[in-house]
């Protein structure tokens, strides 16, 4: 019985490899198109794209990182490529051409989602000055939530809990009833010592969700408010 399993199991790896090897010949194949005949060549680098999207699709990683790093050879600033290889590196690891690819697409395409997939590479790597520059910058193309949210945590982490407030208060702005996010704004109120403004976001939580233990514990506590 064993044996059968041990030699279903090479039968499965072998036929594996060999489909991964005859994807790869045909990725191959169609860079070759490429260079034999340039009229057609944005018809196939279009085929080359969608075969490479697949690859990303079914989290075929490494077919995929080749095929993208073959749309790169015909088209060097394609930007979807630098994208997709950043999701790739960072998925296997490797964190470093992760930030590179993602610099490059926010450097030749700056846009609001370029610039906070760099801030979540380098918050990931544990670089948190960078990772709220780009975050940032993001925020100056198109204000967020979530991305509001992001950076207040970074920012407490830096012990910058005044731009913490303020980048909370942006974000309850957006979304008033947002519970999360009512949260962590008092929280923030009562590390600051506000004990009013914490009561305050307490209350407009209990409103929302009356069964909240937290506010409800926080608005019974007549003392100074702890985090409990």
């Amino acid at each position: 019985m064993v044996v059968e399993l041990l030699l279903i199991l090479v039968i499965s790896v072998i036929t594996l490899l060999a489909v991964i090897k005859k994807r790869s010949r045909f990725v191959d194949s169609l860079v070759s198109n490429l260079s034999a005949a340039p009229p057609s060549q944005d018809l196939a680098l279009d085929t080359l794209l969608d075969v490479a999207g697949r690859f990303y699709a079914e989290k075929n990683y490494l077919s995929a990182e080749k095929a993208y790093l073959k749309v790169l050879r015909v088209d060097h600033k394609n930007s979807l490529a630098y994208s997709r290889l950043g999701f790739i590196y960072s998925h296997l690891g490797n964190n470093e051409d992760a930030i590179e690819c993602f610099q490059i697409v926010a450097d030749t395409y700056p846009n609001a989602a370029s610039y906070h997939n760099l801030a979540m590479m380098y918050f990931k790597t544990r670089d948190y000055k960078k990772s709220a520059t780009a975050l940032e910058k993001s925020l100056d193309m198109e204000m967020h939530v979530n991305r509001l949210v992001n950076l207040a945590r970074i920012y407490r982490i830096m012990n910058k809990f005044d731009l913490q407030l303020e980048a909370l208060k942006k974000a309850h702005h957006l979304d008033p009833s947002n519970i999360d996010i009512m949260q962590l704004l008092a929280e923030a109120f009562i590390h600051e010592k506000d004990d009013k403004s914490a009561r305050v976001m307490f209350t407009r939580i209990l409103k929302v969700d009356p069964k909240n233990n937290r506010a409800r514990l926080a608005l019974q506590t007549k003392s100074q408010l702890k985090n409990i």
